[in-house]
């Protein structure tokens, strides 16, 4: 069953020098508990296609259905409110809070302020674990390698249970070492949890260790595994 479905995405941007085409009528189907690549250059629109696919941006024109719902027919307070529920999103640049704890990082999806509920124990627990980030939890971001921000990072992506996980160049600024155990960590949990993941990445390691694979070449996307 497709969680996701693109379908006709275009996204167009005004410049100095006339309209950029960011998006050109990307299509793009994921199957539940698929991990799949999406591969191009830099500026190739890639960003922006899983952007809008999460809810983050809204495309000019094309349609994406997302866990049965048409995302993007919604607006304002209830796209944020299903986004919320929905995806889990890891930035390149981990975008931690500097002045909260790993800890606090990781639950601030289950409502900012509040204890982590006896619910979602087993979870963070699963997570923290299995990230290697135990002993990491009462630490701010800048006492914490690139390394470590960025599995608190996946943990905090993941702690709400989203029903599909977004990574967009989640090993960018990692050397090949942190690199290579981020994304390893990432397939195991995928595996564990029977988790759905789309990564934008530019490293050809990761993308050999997708289910599919596409390219994005100016706006343009096209399968190729």
């Amino acid at each position: 069953m497709a969680i996701l479905e693109a379908t006709d995405i275009i996204k167009q941007y005004r410049g100095p020098d006339g309209v950029v085409t960011a998006v050109n009528r990307a299509s793009m189907k994921v199957e539940e508990g698929e991990f799949v690549a999406i591969t191009g250059e830099s500026g190739s629109g890639k960003s922006t296609l899983i952007n809008i696919c999460a809810g983050i941006d809204v495309a000019n024109a094309g349609s994406v259905m997302l866990g049965g719902k048409m995302i993007s027919s919604m607006h304002g307070d209830a796209l944020t409110k299903y986004r919320g529920k929905t995806v889990g999103f890891v930035f390149q640049s981990h975008k931690l809070i500097p002045y909260l704890t790993a800890y606090e990082n990781i639950i601030l999806p289950l409502n900012a302020g509040e204890l982590l509920r006896e619910k979602h124990e087993e979870r963070f627990n699963l997570l923290v674990d299995a990230l290697g980030i135990r002993n990491r939890l009462s630490h701010l971001p800048s006492e914490m390698s690139g390394g470590q921000q960025q599995r608190v990072a996946i943990a905090r992506a993941l702690i709400h249970y989203p029903r599909i996980l977004f990574a967009d160049e989640p090993t960018g600024n990692l050397d090949r070492r942190n690199a290579d155990e981020v994304i390893s960590l990432m397939i195991e949990l995928k595996n564990t949890l029977k988790q759905t993941m789309v990564v934008v990445t530019h490293d050809q390691k990761t993308a050999e260790r997708a289910d599919r694979v596409f390219v994005m070449n100016d706006g343009f996307l096209r399968e190729v595994k």
